[in-house]
């Protein structure tokens, strides 16, 4: 039986709507549509203002009759930490439940990581490493072996919360940059890997800043327009270089990414910061992720319990 399911993903900085054609077993992408949103931004001591509620409202119901215009009536929604760690998430559900009539769920870190790495574990080459999801107000950690989750966390460190913590324009000054660093490394202390694989020599990683980061790496050359692995040493080179000039470094952002342009340069400090904490040796880039995972567990893994890597079922991203 074929069926088209639209999922919404309310993340801190971007909201996504991506529909899939689901066939039992497997499932591709047919449309994907994105907002920037930047819900983190409209948080006053941890309370989502009204102003940044209407924002959301309002982009739900665009992407409500963009579904209904596909004659598309299945709709999911979550969010992650947009509105996970709130004190009025509750107040938010029920108002998009009332005006809208459609149920978010709110997904913890661990949930998410867990999902994002379901979703793209038919993408990663190999078979153990550490894998992380990182988006704009957390970034989530999974240590696997042979393909299975051995331990996951979710530390409050992303593109936007850093940004707005600590840059006072667009990109941020050396001094800035330290204290970003510094951050990132604090919080990498609470990670508790696993002792089988406490020292990954390889890193997937998945999330808007993270392809956007590729798409830069291309831009200088460093990578070919087909190729999503590459070593861990280009990450360091390439923040030396964005550093040298950031006039030049402003303009490259917004002409390859311009909807991040403030928040790339902090990812990418994430991404090194990360690379150099675990001696990561190769990065490999993912474009599935907790949406992929989300549609799994949901659709597919419940109705297949024999699901695996290897497989009952094929993922094509178009």
């Amino acid at each position: 039986m074929t069926m088209n399911i639209g999922i919404i993903d309310i993340g801190s900085n971007t909201i996504r709507l991506n529909v899939y054609e689901l066939n039992n077993k497997s499932f591709h992408l047919l449309f994907s549509k994105k907002e920037n949103v930047g819900l983190i931004s409209y948080v006053y001591k941890n309370t989502l203002s009204l102003e940044g509620i209407t924002k959301l409202k309002n982009c739900l119901l665009r992407f409500k009759k963009t579904l209904e215009a596909l004659d598309i009536h299945v709709i999911d929604a979550f969010a992650t930490a947009s509105l996970r760690n709130l004190d009025n998430s509750l107040e938010v559900l029920s108002i998009i439940s009332n005006s809208l009539n459609i149920q978010i769920e709110i997904i913890s870190g661990t949930t998410e990581g867990k999902l994002s790495f379901l979703g793209a574990m038919h993408q990663i080459q190999q078979p153990t490493g550490l894998y992380i999801d990182s988006g704009g107000a957390s970034t989530e950690f999974v240590f696997y072996k042979n393909y299975k989750n051995l331990y996951t966390i979710s530390l409050n460190i992303g593109s936007l919360n850093l940004f707005n913590k600590y840059v006072d324009k667009i990109l941020p000054t050396k001094e800035e940059t330290l204290q970003i660093q510094k951050q990132i490394f604090k919080e990498l202390g609470k990670i508790k890997a696993p002792k089988e694989i406490s020292t990954p020599s390889t890193l997937t990683v998945t999330g808007g800043n993270m392809r956007a980061i590729r798409s830069l790496l291309v831009h200088y050359g460093r990578l070919n327009q087909d190729e999503y692995t590459f070593s861990a040493k280009e990450i360091h080179e390439l923040l030396l270089l964005l550093s040298e000039n950031k006039t030049k470094t402003m303009r490259l952002f917004l002409k390859i990414k311009p909807d991040r342009v403030h928040t790339m340069f902090c990812g990418l400090l994430i991404l090194d910061a990360i690379t150099s904490y675990f001696s990561i040796q190769n990065i490999q880039i993912c474009t599935n992720g907790v949406r992929e995972g989300y549609l799994i567990q949901k659709y597919i893994e419940a109705n297949n319990e024999n699901y695996t890597k290897q497989g009952i079922i094929m993922v094509t991203i178009q």
